[in-house]
């Protein structure tokens, strides 16, 4: 009787076990179930981290673009009613500490965003950190100064690791052979130089090298694609970043018959270069320059007014792009004391950018959604219109975003000479400008 009795309470305790076991393995099912399906917690603030080398005027410029926007957005009462921290961080221009700022703003401060107002290789350090981070600690990625064509190939070929990645400048090489070589520069050409015969240089960088060879499956080097617009390339020549001397370089233009010096600088001694264009044969040819100290305020000083008749792209000028651009000039310069310099206006577009998607997605915690929205995101900025290429994740080229192409005139004045419709004057031929 005994033993019948220590028998069925071990059956029972067995059965009661077996119970128990069942409830443990539903419940963990249900609990990795809802892990995965249900939305992460909404968090009480948004953190967005900065990362810049702050030695550095673009930096600096980015850094208080970027605490320009937080600090409005917070004004106007946050983004879904949750205040924006910024935490800022020093790279020291060095890859290393890099790498260790991003994955202690992503891995301890929780950040949703990395803005990196960098160099090329800095972002390319940058976008290679987050991929390592991303799969456990879901965050988004912004370059705003340099990224060149670090990021959208990445995303391209790899969408799912490197879906994190945005790119807010300018032009990417891509852009700059798809867009600019194709379009605007032909049109600014031939449509207000009058000059169908072109003089190209470039300086021995990585960012110049698609324009001189083309990107397979995207476009061919950038000589063909102005032969395919109508303009003749007549003399091509890549200068070194550390050349001092050009006065060779500019009579051999001279000779060549050229209309116009098309230049895809902006880390050379432009300075020199511009004040030996001046003094050259070449001096009444056109000079185009893309980028670097010709097209900031600066110039002028630094080459005793020899950038007179000088075109380039910039966005330092006091154009109203759209509402936005002069007073977000004028309040970085008020609040921080500090000019914008490139970089500045894209980071604090970005910023906006983010906002708008967050609002979107209904959400500051479901990366993927804020993702999926920024992919959409048309938003009124600094620079025209901020969105992102959902294949390609840069920025949406002109017509949408545009750097203004303007012409040193007399006196020291930056003329916006292009796009037609923020125009503050006409081009003048460089010889009909010294008189």
């Amino acid at each position: 009787m005994v033993k019948l009795l220590r028998h069925g309470l071990k059956e029972a305790i067995t059965k009661i076990q077996g119970a128990i076991l069942v409830v443990i393995i539903i419940a963990a099912v249900v609990g990795v179930i809802t892990y995965y399906t249900l939305p992460p917690p909404e968090v009480r603030e948004i953190k967005i981290g900065f990362i810049g080398n702050l030695a550095s005027p673009y930096s600096l410029s980015a850094k208080a673009a970027a605490q320009l926007a937080v600090e409005e957005i917070n004004e106007a009462g946050g983004i879904l009613g949750k205040r924006v921290t910024l935490i800022i961080e020093d790279s020291k221009g060095e890859k290393p500490k890099l790498v260790e700022v991003y994955k202690k703003l992503v891995m301890m401060d929780r950040v949703l965003a990395v803005i990196v107002a960098e160099s090329v290789e800095m972002g390319v350090a940058a976008i290679q950190t987050g991929a390592e981070l991303y799969p456990e600690y879901p965050h988004i990625f912004i370059c705003t100064i340099g990224s060149g064509d670090a990021i959208w190939h990445h995303v391209r070929d790899n969408y799912e690791k490197y879906k994190f990645a945005f790119q807010t400048y300018y032009f990417t090489s891509s852009g700059y052979l798809t867009v600019l070589a194709k379009t605007l520069l032909p049109h600014i050409f031939k449509g207000i130089m009058n000059a169908t015969k072109v003089a190209e240089i470039y300086e021995d960088m990585a960012w110049t090298i698609p324009l001189r060879e083309g990107i397979s499956g995207v476009s061919p080097p950038k000589k063909q694609v102005y032969e395919e617009q109508g303009l003749t390339v007549v003399f091509q020549a890549v200068v070194s970043v550390d050349q001092k001397m050009f006065t060779t370089l500019f009579e051999q233009i001279a000779a060549s018959g050229a209309e116009v010096i098309d230049c895809a600088i902006g880390y050379i001694d432009e300075v020199a270069f511009i004040k030996q264009w001046a003094e050259s044969p070449a001096r009444n040819i056109p000079l185009y320059i893309w980028g670097g100290i010709a097209g900031m305020p600066a110039a002028w000083n630094a080459t005793e007014g020899k950038v007179l008749g000088v075109c380039v792209g910039s966005s330092l000028v006091r154009a109203p792009i759209t509402q936005k651009t002069i007073p977000f000039m004028d309040n970085l310069v008020q609040k921080y004391g500090v000019g914008p310099i490139f970089g500045s206006h894209t980071t604090y577009d970005s910023i906006y950018g983010l906002k708008k998607a967050i609002e979107m997605a209904g959400s500051a915690s479901d990366v993927e959604a804020i993702i999926s929205a920024m992919e959409k995101v048309r938003e009124v900025a600094v620079l025209g219109t901020i969105g992102w290429d959902p294949r390609y994740h840069y920025n949406l080229p002109y017509p949408h975003y545009i750097t203004p192409t303007i012409q040193w005139q007399k006196g020291g004045e930056m003329v916006v000479i292009w796009p037609e419709n923020v125009a503050m004057g006409k081009y003048i031929p460089p010889a009909l400008l010294r008189g």
